[in-house]
C-alpha cells in the first residue's frame, strides 16, 4: 500500500538504515559472536529509543474491549518526521489539494507510537461522522488490508459497498486509515529488530548465534514475521485500537 509516496514497512526501514538506525544485514557466523557495527545493529541512542518505545506502549496497551479513543484531538497536533518534530494539520497532510500546498515534499511520518496514537485518535473522532455523512449506520468491527492495499471487510458486514464507495470517494479518510496500518506494521518490525539485537547480542556461542539467525530469518531477508495489522471499531465508529490477526 502507498502513503503519501511511501510505499509498506520497507520505506521506514530505508529511512532508518540511511540514518543509522537500524540495518537489516545479516551477521556471517563466526567462532565467536560478531560484535563489529557492520553486522545487524542499532545505534545505542536509537535503540535506548525505541526500547523506551516499546514500554511504553505495553504500559499503555489496553485489551480489544477498551473505551474507545479520546474524542478531544483536534486535526492539527505535532508529529515524529524524518525532519523531526514537526506539527502537522491532519487534514491537510492527507489531502489531494491542501489548503497550503508547499513546494517540497511534505515530510515523513515515521512510525512512532505517539504518530500512530495521534492519528488514531484523529480518525476515531472523525470517523463515525464520515460515516453518517455517507449514509452507513453502523462501522465494520474491523478494517484490514491485502497485499494489494485494499481494504478488506468483516464477511458478515452489510455495508461493505457502501463503505467502500465512501472510502473512493473520500481518498483522505482511506489515506487515514491506510496509514494507522502502515505505521503499525512498520513499529511491528521495528520492534522485532529490536528483539532480534537482544538475543544476537545476548547470545555466547556459535550454535546460539545460528538459532538467533534461523529465528528472525524472515526479518534479516527484509520481511516481517508479524501478523497483518487490523483496525478496529466499535459499532458507532470509534476506533478502540490496532490488532495483529
Amino acid at each position: 500500500m502507498n502513503i503519501q509516496g511511501i510505499s509498506g514497512a520497507s520505506a521506514w526501514f530505508d529511512v532508518a538504515k540511511k540514518t543509522g538506525t537500524f540495518s537489516t544485514t545479516a551477521p556471517a557466523q563466526t567462532s565467536t559472536p560478531a560484535r563489529s557495527s557492520d553486522t545487524a545493529s542499532i545505534s545505542g541512542a536509537a535503540r535506548d529509543r525505541l526500547m523506551r518505545e516499546i514500554a511504553s506502549q505495553s504500559a499503555r496497551s489496553a485489551p480489544a474491549t477498551a473505551a474507545p479513543f479520546s474524542t478531544s484531538s483536534p486535526a492539527l497536533a505535532s508529529f515524529d518526521t524524518d525532519k523531526g518534530s514537526v506539527e502537522l494539520n491532519i487534514d491537510d497532510y492527507f489531502s489531494a489539494s491542501p489548503q497550503k500546498p508547499i513546494a517540497e515534499l511534505p515530510p515523513l511520518l515515521m512510525p512512532s507510537q505517539r504518530n500512530i496514537d495521534a492519528l488514531s485518535t484523529h480518525v476515531s473522532n472523525v470517523f463515525p461522522k464520515f460515516l453518517s455523512d455517507h449514509g452507513i449506520s453502523s462501522a465494520p468491527a474491523s478494517i484490514s488490508y491485502d497485499s494489494m492495499g485494499q481494504a478488506v471487510f468483516p464477511a458478515d458486514y452489510p455495508y461493505t459497498d457502501q463503505l467502500k464507495k465512501a472510502l473512493d470517494e473520500t481518498p483522505s479518510m482511506a489515506r487515514k486509515l491506510m496509514a494507522v496500518v502502515g505505521m503499525t506494521d512498520a513499529k511491528n518490525a521495528l520492534d522485532e529488530g529490536v528483539k532480534f539485537q537482544r538475543e544476537y547480542t545476548d547470545a555466547q556461542s556459535p550454535n546460539a548465534l545460528g538459532a538467533v539467525i534461523a529465528k528472525y530469518g524472515s526479518l534479516l531477508s527484509g520481511q516481517s514475521s508479524a501478523s497483518p495489522v487490523s483496525l478496529l471499531f466499535s459499532e458507532d465508529g470509534h476506533m478502540r485500537n490496532t490488532s495483529n490477526v
